[in-house]
């Protein structure tokens, strides 16, 4: 249990000192010809991890993708409980720009009949936390990635450890063999002439 309570820590340490408030955007973004209302947030990460990211939160939710257009992800009636109790179209697209990664996201109640903090004050407040509580979820990610990849390298020189102390038993037998033989010799009667 200790060491259950000490490896969750150690996970969590990384995103608590990573893991910044980010500055969420209200704005649009073109998709195709047609703008649409979104929020938009720049992360200090890789577009695949941020992605990697945002895909495990939407698999977690049971939302399933019905298009990808022209970049953009579209989930379209869907609930996402994290969000609205209500059915409501959700879009995201990621940019990468200098090692950083914009994330667009848009939610539509309906055709063109997006979220905006005017129009959906409650609904825009979890989309907007939702986009600062990602930033901690992405340095999260990389941590587990980081602790994962520590693993396989100590689980990759126990097995070379193993493979050592393998062959030294194997050498070991050999050598009480020899032994053996050498003293079965030793102690054998000498012939007689």
């Amino acid at each position: 249990m200790k060491l259950l309570q000490v490896l969750l820590l150690a996970l969590l340490i990384p995103s608590l000192i990573f893991a910044q408030e980010v500055t969420v955007k209200e704005g649009n973004v073109k998709m195709g010809k047609t703008k649409i209302w979104c929020y938009q947030a720049t992360y200090n990460y890789d577009k695949a991890i941020t992605i990697e990211t945002i895909e495990a939160d939407l698999g977690r939710a049971n939302l399933k993708r019905t298009k990808k257009k022209k970049g953009f992800c579209i989930y379209r009636g869907v609930s996402w409980a994290e969000m609205s109790n209500n059915k409501a179209d959700y879009i995201y697209k990621t940019k990468t720009k200098k090692g950083k990664t914009t994330v667009y996201l848009s939610a539509s109640k309906g055709y063109d009949n997006f979220v905006t903090t005017k129009t959906e004050p409650e609904f825009a407040g979890k989309i907007i936390a939702y986009l600062n509580k990602l930033n901690g979820e992405i340095a999260n990610t990389l941590a587990i990635r980081a602790k994962e990849q520590e693993l396989k390298s100590i689980e990759k020189k126990n097995e070379e450890i193993n493979k050592q102390l393998a062959e030294s038993k194997k050498q070991e037998a050999e050598k009480a063999k020899e032994l053996q033989n050498l003293k079965r010799v030793q102690t054998a009667p000498a012939p007689v002439k």
